[in-house]
């Protein structure tokens, strides 16, 4: 009985809801991201609506996001922007067993399991954070400053899913061949991904501190593809590899670049505790 009465609750809810973001003018991701930190936005939406929506996992509130923001670093903490008002959420994760009430006033909740504190501080916006949701709110919501540029982050609103990052290490991590050396050069991380078929094509640029760095770094990029087209037994298409790379200044644009939707299933999936 219990259970039902949750499920037609929650349905009731659902239902008599409609979402306003309160971020029309400057995205809530704006916000996020420090200088070790990688910032992933996805407008879920256009995710579920498209070839790719298996790429994002399932649950009650995942599927009512129009827009899932995440800062991974030495903490992990974001927003699920869409259908979210305080009783929606308390009726998610109040009747959850994982999840426990850790204040009457701010009403924000703790998973058992894996220690995420999240709440809705305005309605449309649920918050979490893996250490503490008040900071959180504090960043995102009551004293927050733009981190990321006005121009920057309406890109990256635009695009299916986008990912931003200050952090050396990260730059590295990519996997798009990077070195160490190459990579403490490095001042701003840009990629936007759009769908291309059943995979994901990747624009964005670098931005370098000098631009015989971003020559460096063309240069380095280049190889690397090239190696590894080469170890997959293709042939190089010089031309196009050609136009994957560009420098402008002090910046290298990527343009046209492949992406295998798998490789980011991994990012994903630490939405699962949702």
């Amino acid at each position: 009985m219990r259970k039902f009465l949750l499920i037609a609750l929650t349905a009731l809810l659902l239902a008599s809801c409609v979402y306003q973001s309160p971020f029309k003018e400057e995205a809530l991701f704006s916000s996020m991201g420090g200088d070790g930190d990688v910032v992933v936005t996805i407008d879920a939406r256009r995710v579920k609506e498209g070839a790719l929506s298996s790429l994002l996992p399932s649950s009650v509130l995942i599927d009512r996001s129009d827009r899932i923001s995440v800062s991974i670093g030495r903490s992990v903490y974001g927003a699920l922007e869409g259908n979210f008002g305080y009783a929606i959420v308390d009726a998610a994760l109040a009747w959850n067993p994982d999840w426990k009430l850790m204040d009457e006033d701010d009403r924000y909740y703790r998973s058992r399991s894996s220690g995420l504190e999240a709440a809705v501080p305005v309605s449309g916006v649920l918050l979490f954070s893996s250490e503490s949701y008040r900071d959180a709110q504090s960043r995102l919501i009551d004293d927050r400053r733009a981190v990321i540029s006005p121009v920057t982050s309406a890109l990256m609103e635009s695009s299916l899913a986008a990912l931003y990052t200050r952090s050396a290490e990260a730059a590295v991590g990519m996997g798009i061949g990077i070195t160490e050396d190459v990579a403490d050069n490095i001042d701003e991380m840009v990629f936007l991904f759009d769908e291309k078929g059943d995979g994901l094509v990747l624009s964005g640029w670098i931005d370098m501190d000098s631009s015989s760095s971003a020559r460096a770094l063309v240069t380095v990029l280049r190889n690397e593809l090239l190696k590894s087209i080469r170890e997959r037994g293709e042939r190089p298409d010089f031309a196009a590899l050609s136009s994957y790379y560009t420098q402008d200044g002090d910046k290298v644009i990527l343009a046209g670049i492949d992406i295998d939707a798998e490789s980011v299933r991994g990012i994903l999936s630490r939405l699962e505790v949702f």
